[in-house]
């Protein structure tokens, strides 16, 4: 089973955001620098399209999915 993917920008109960639609399309590095920026907060981690994901929730990381060109495929969310 996968992740669900948000389909608009999610937010905790301190109204800090929790997800990043706005990114898929983009490269990761500037994916993770706009995370970064926006959730200094948290860890980015990156995984291949074709690569199991965690199985763990981590409230700290922020989990990239990208395709074998570095492009964001998937809806970054924290987890």
């Amino acid at each position: 089973m996968g992740r669900a993917t948000p389909v608009a920008v999610a937010a905790d109960d301190d109204g800090q955001k929790t997800s990043w639609p706005e990114v898929v399309g983009w490269v990761t590095l500037n994916a993770a620098l706009q995370i970064s920026s926006d959730r200094p907060d948290v860890s980015t981690d990156f995984y291949s399209e074709t690569t199991p994901l965690p199985t763990d929730y981590d409230p700290n990381r922020v989990i990239i999915v990208a395709d074998d060109r570095n492009v964001v495929v998937r809806t970054p969310v924290i987890g």
